[in-house]
């Protein structure tokens, strides 16, 4: 048999002349559709036992990943490094104007989204965001690469593009660079390859990743977000459906069914990968694939490669729509976003998203003075909005390219019929799309569980030992017996007094059936089962817990309990178990009077409030404030509830005082800058019986080690209740 007659050793899928890899390619945008349902399916039938295609999930994206930063950095030197400056000056002023024409249709997208979300309450559990800020990374190492190779192990993308485009600009006027740039153009080429057949994988990739993350990831925690996750991807999908692909139509000589062949494969393995980059080459091939018939008009044309590689260095449509979080955290926190404080939000969130997210909403909580613990809940959100975001960033980076190169080939259809055409569409879908919405909101959200709710029907974590309400104290029926201490007596008793005060959420208060819980009960309970007793709870007041411990109320008081001097000289105590930070509650409304001790200062007839606090920090605190007037009341509901307090805000921990705003939705915390106070937590022992003491040290370090303390603190401080 001759080599004219059977040339081709590969395997046939089909019949004739063709090989299942080019049947494989030819079906490549169905097969990775067919993956990413097979993947899903598959993460929700097997659960946790699919985590093992993590594996083959990583290893593709870690092959995609391998060629695309040195395949952008060869083809935009060499790109740029053939044209001249008057072409590179051309290229940057269409792209700049298309560039800007993108981002004012995201921005619009951003203002218009918040209006269809309703009515709620605010409030939100305590959150180390609001004591620890947030570090973003470094803006000016982003851009400025002090050291390329650094750059390229760290993934400085704006960094390496800026290198990249002052090389290839002095390239092109460098006397005989064509051999430098020939030379670029064969690296190029020999790059696009590798990841063009790599890039062939991906309907293996794509199945490996979605049954792994489909059935290792738990969406419990996503209720609260689901008005963001709503309006985010609705602006999403609005804008990678419609909004940009109809200004390719309407704006090139391309027909839709062409934008959507460009973007289909790309979409889906940028959100299945969460990698916007590893796309950038599917991109390429594909673009350069649909206009390979259609040859530049005029000197001033650009390859493919510069305009995605230049695109990619700024912030896509995907990202910039993610701005929509902070008119959401406004409104979760119970209030609004006024009309003038949109452009400098806007003006400075372009900005700051050049160093992604991360370092983005942060900075923009800080404009809008809005509080960091924000930020939580938008992380909470990374394994949905990210990936979607990536997904319109695809589109946003093909209609960028597609309408410069158009522009720049003097074959753009821009009329003023097509204008007027483009914006009548937008506005008549974009009506619908957010009516739409807010109908789906207004029903959703109100199905929500309310946050107060939340908070009354926590309930104990393990199981509850036996135990009494005593809200009348009494002394113990049975006194201590000479020389017995309170560890001996609560054995002997079989029974646990534990003194309990309701006004400190959520360390002691009445739940939904008027059942005692919180941290510091469930600890109790925790305690009354190592023993193997069961409990007594005995009210206490503030003011008189010295005194009833002494009389023999209660073995010893766990509630949320201050430590302070003078109850160090009243009382032997268990070491701190937990230090809380001071900071204030004030009604919402207010809360940028409170943004720091500077800007309280200059509050008239100030009025603070405050329970259970050291005189002699109280004492510090007014030589800061001298203006201010500090006034001892007797509960922390009596801020709430008693208006005629007149008083403007309650001094109160954060932990505590986040608790009441989810009672009290129009209240808000506020930690003013120059105000970093913790206070400590302890447990009071009866008796001046330092062996109990002793022993409950003990105790609280092994409930420490063995995780207990963690657990609780996260169901009880941060809300992070179990299903």
């Amino acid at each position: 048999m001759n080599s004219e007659t059977a040339p081709v050793s590969e395997p046939k899928l089909i019949s004739g002349n063709r090989s299942w890899w080019q049947w494989w390619t030819e079906h490549q945008g169905v097969l990775v559709v067919g993956g990413l349902v097979a993947g899903i399916a598959t993460g929700a039938f097997f659960g946790p036992y699919s985590s093992f295609l993590s594996v083959v999930g990583d290893a593709f994206v870690g092959l995609l990943r391998m060629t695309v930063l040195p395949f952008i950095a060869t083809s935009l030197i060499a790109s740029l490094g053939r044209q001249s400056i008057r072409q590179t000056r051309y290229f940057a002023l269409v792209g700049g104007v298309v560039l800007v024409a993108l981002w004012t249709l995201t921005l619009t997208t951003v203002v218009l989204l918040p209006s269809t979300l309703p009515p709620t309450e605010s409030g939100s559990f305590f959150s180390s965001a609001l004591v620890d800020p947030v570090t973003g990374n470094d803006l000016l190492s982003s851009f400025i690469p002090s050291n390329i190779f650094a750059a390229l192990a760290g993934n400085d993308v704006p960094a390496i593009i800026l290198f990249c485009v002052c090389t290839g600009t002095a390239l092109s006027t460098v006397p005989r660079h064509e051999s430098l740039v020939s030379l670029l153009d064969t690296i190029a080429n020999v790059l696009l390859k590798v990841a063009g057949f790599i890039a062939r994988l991906a309907p293996i990739g794509v199945f490996a990743i979605s049954a792994s993350v489909a059935g290792t990831t738990s969406l419990q925690e996503l209720r609260s977000l689901q008005g963001y996750l709503v309006i985010y991807c609705t602006g999403c999908a609005f804008l990678a459906f419609v909004a940009l692909p109809l200004m390719v139509v309407l704006f090139t000589p391309l027909r839709y069914r062409q934008v959507l062949r460009i973007i289909r494969e790309p979409m889906i393995t940028a959100f299945v990968t969460g990698k916007l980059i590893i796309v950038l080459p599917m991109l390429i091939e594909n673009t350069e694939r649909l206009i390979k018939d259609q040859e530049p008009s005029g000197p001033d044309a650009v390859n493919v490669e510069v305009l995605y590689a230049t695109a990619y260095a700024f912030p896509h449509a995907g990202k910039l729509l993610s701005m929509v979080f902070i008119p959401f955290a406004a409104w979760f926190l119970g209030g609004d976003l006024a009309i003038a404080e949109y452009p400098p939000l806007l003006a400075s969130g372009v900005a700051v998203y050049f160093g992604g997210p991360i370092l983005a909403i942060p900075y923009l909580l800080d404009v809008t003075q809005l509080p960091h613990d924000m930020f939580q809940l938008f992380l909470l959100t990374g394994v949905i909005g990210e990936r979607v975001g990536d997904s319109v960033g695809v589109v946003h980076l093909t209609t960028f390219s597609l309408l410069t190169l158009t522009a720049m080939r003097g074959s753009a259809q821009l009329s003023f019929m097509a204008v007027t055409k483009y914006l009548a569409t937008l506005l008549v879908v974009g009506t619908v799309t957010l009516v739409c919405t807010s109908i789906v909101l207004s029903y959703s959200i109100g199905k929500v569980e309310s946050r107060s709710e939340v908070l009354a029907k926590m309930q104990l974590i393990e199981e509850p030992t036996d135990s009494v309400l005593i809200s009348q104290p009494v002394p113990n029926p049975d006194p201590l017996k000479p020389g017995e201490t309170i560890i001996q007596r609560i054995r002997r008793r079989g029974v646990l007094r534990v003194g309990y005060n309701e006004d400190k959420l959520p360390f002691a208060y009445f739940g939904e059936s008027d059942n005692l819980i919180g941290f510091d009960v469930n600890l109790a309970h925790a305690l009354a089962h190592d023993l193997g007793v069961s409990l007594e709870f005995v009210r206490f007041d503030r003011a008189t817990v010295a005194g009833q411990l002494e009389s023999d109320h209660f073995d010893m008081v766990m509630s949320g309990l201050v430590g302070t001097l003078e109850r160090s000289e009243a009382m032997q105590h268990s070491a701190s178990y937990m230090d809380v930070n001071l900071g204030l509650v004030v009604p919402d409304y207010r809360v940028r009077e409170f943004k720091s001790l500077k800007d309280i200062r200059k509050i008239d007839n100030l009025k603070i409030g405050f329970v259970d606090l050291s005189s002699g920090f109280v004492s510090r605190l007014t030589k800061e404030l001298p203006d201010a007037q500090l006034i001892e009341i007797l509960n922390n509901r009596d801020y709430f509830e008693s208006p005629d307090l007149s008083l403007d805000a309650l001094l109160i921990s954060a932990e505590s005082g986040s608790a009441y705003t989810l009672l009290y939705p129009s209240f808000e915390v506020a930690m003013p800058e120059g105000l970093k106070v913790q206070l400590p937590l302890i447990y009071a022992i009866g008796g001046n019986d330092m062996e109990t003491r002793d022993f409950v040290n003990y105790w609280v370090e092994l409930r420490t080690k063995d995780g207990t303390f963690k657990e609780y603190y996260e169901h009880w401080i941060l809300g992070k209740t179990k299903k």
